[in-house]
């Protein structure tokens, strides 16, 4: 395919890696020739430097014989334009946009763009963290099939994988011990701290039993809290946000509505007018990761505390503070830059990287047929993937796409029904799989989709230990 990408900030860059490493051929368009610089070596690609809706300059960029135009600037109305000129005068078969600001969703809409809203994404995740109650839901397939991520709390200490083990009913696809994973069998021992991601029937009582108690861990009061039990109903869980930007301020009116009790903290006091006059919650002007700001906003006794302002450093100290000083149970972090992720993961931060998210989207917009990410479970550690079984799996048991350990199935789906997958269930051409893999296989795995692929033909990976 050839891609034009309007736009080299970090989601445009991180597309055009993405694009360019996969074979595609790329055209990124830039009006600062320094944001290049967000471009690896390994960018096989062409830069242009201008306007993203200069005719002449997309002319130049082979506007004219693209297969796709994806415009990502950093501003609503150069993104809407430059996508109108793509669609409208040159005819390009596929045009998707990047909307800044929610107001401007209805414009899009209603000229008939494909865009994407980073605010409303990474709000909606957030959303989905902070009300997750300890059993994060990062899939769900209808009629209760679901793919969860549960954190093992002090009282399940010692459970062995079997336990939770349950044909059709539950399948355990990865387990996370601080940063690395676990090879698990039947006999492996959890420990406190373990994440565990799984494929459940959420409308199995018996199984739902097994894994409930597990989730809830952060519903046991803090030892040094002197609270006798946790706040269950939501009118009493009281959340704090650290940054009232788009996503912080739709975050915060989400919660609202929802009946959280919610304080939001910004350094700049004008940032609180993107709160609606139906906000019901407190807004307290300070530095997020200051003692007496997070005191004013109620940290003491919060549930839950986000950090996501626009610095990574000020989110990063702020969840330090939250969690180590104020011992808040539940503490979730934007992450802008990539870069730092390995940070957020050696500090043990929860937090999503919005970046990474989007990238992601967009690539699904314009290579429908790849491989899809749909989550990032254990703190990114843990990829939660979708694709169409190759023709050489079908009629072959899901055991022999495991054999390598790159993957472990964890749903199935098929003629319209999806059921949790067995070592044994066998596979159809055009199933729709859903497996966990680790990140950095994640290429291999792609790899592993494509035609020719050989088993053994790479060497297996190193394991590490079972405990």
């Amino acid at each position: 395919m050839r891609v034009i990408i309007a736009g080299c900030g970090r989601v445009g860059s991180q597309l055009a890696l993405l694009l360019s490493s996969e074979g595609h051929n790329v055209v990124v368009i830039d009006r600062d020739p320094e944001a290049f610089h967000r471009l690896e070596v390994s960018f096989n690609g062409e830069t242009l430097t201008g306007m993203a809706f200069d005719e002449t300059l997309l002319k130049e960029a082979g506007i004219e014989n693209a297969d796709a135009f994806a415009a990502l600037t950093n501003y609503d109305n150069t993104n809407l334009m430059a996508a109108e000129i793509a669609a409208s005068i040159f005819g390009v078969p596929l045009v998707t946009a990047r909307v800044y600001n929610p107001d401007k969703e209805m414009t899009y809409r209603n000229m008939g763009i494909d865009y994407i809203c980073g605010s409303t994404v990474l709000a909606e995740i957030f959303h989905r963290t902070v009300t997750a109650a300890g059993i994060m839901k990062h899939a769900d397939w209808g009629g209760g099939l679901q793919v969860l991520e549960v954190e093992v709390g002090p009282e399940q200490e010692g459970l062995v994988v079997s336990d939770l083990r349950s044909p059709g009913s539950g399948r355990l696809m990865a387990v996370m011990r601080g940063e690395r994973p676990v090879y698990f069998s039947r006999d492996t021992r959890l420990v406190q701290g373990d994440r565990l991601v799984l494929a459940a029937d959420t409308s199995s009582p018996t199984y739902m039993e097994k894994i409930m108690p597990i989730g809830f861990r952060r519903h046991q009061p803090r030892a040094d809290s002197g609270v006798p039990h946790r706040r269950h109903r939501r009118g009493e869980w009281r959340v704090v946000v650290a940054g009232c930007g788009r996503v912080g301020a739709q975050l915060s009116e989400m919660l609202s509505l929802d009946g959280f009790h919610v304080t939001v903290i910004d350094r700049d006091g004008e940032a609180f007018e993107r709160l609606s006059k139906t906000f019901q919650g407190e807004a307290v002007r300070g530095v997020a990761f200051d003692l007496d700001v997070q005191e004013e906003a109620g940290i003491g006794d919060a549930d839950v505390f986000a950090a996501l302002t626009n610095y990574d450093n000020s989110n990063l100290m702020a969840a330090e503070v939250a969690r180590g000083i104020y011992g808040v149970d539940s503490v979730f972090a934007r992450l802008y830059n990539p870069d730092k992720e390995k940070t957020f993961q050696a500090l043990d931060i929860d937090y999503i990287c919005g970046t990474t998210v989007l990238a992601e989207q967009f690539m699904q917009r314009i290579v429908r047929d790849r491989l899809k990410v749909l989550a990032w479970t254990a703190n990114n550690r843990v990829q939660l993937v979708e694709f169409v079984c190759p023709p050489r799996f079908s009629g072959k048991p899901v055991g022999k796409l495991e054999r390598e350990e790159l993957l472990r199935v964890g749903l199935i789906s098929h003629g319209g029904e999806t059921v949790v997958a067995t070592r044994g269930t066998k596979m159809q051409r055009g199933d729709k799989v859903v497996a966990a893999v680790l990140a950095g296989r994640l290429d291999r795995v792609r790899r592993m989709m494509e035609p020719g692929w050989i088993w053994g033909a790479r060497p297996k990976p190193e394991k590490a230990p079972a405990s």
